[in-house]
């Protein structure tokens, strides 16, 4: 099955699923957490590190090498947990 964007925002942000993957060499994912029924991602591109507040913001955010999470579906292998 091949993943898409709605399937990727549902697992994320809907289920809060944290994600791995590696990309341009560099380990790199988002982990989801939910405080007081409102929920916040924290990701990481190598060493830097981001946190964000929607997922509409995490989804667009250039932040992995030049490229959002909405590009990278389809060209990385994402592990969910």
């Amino acid at each position: 099955m091949k993943l898409t964007i709605t399937d990727f925002r549902k697992a994320i942000g809907e289920d809060y699923n944290d994600v791995n993957f590696v990309y341009k060499g560099k380990p790199s994912g988002v982990s989801s957490t939910v405080h007081e029924y409102i929920p916040s991602f924290h990701a990481w591109y190598g060493d830097k590190e981001k946190e964000y507040k929607s997922v509409d913001e995490l989804m667009g955010d250039k932040f992995f090498g030049g490229k959002s999470l909405s590009e990278l579906i389809g060209h990385v292998v994402f592990e969910f947990d």
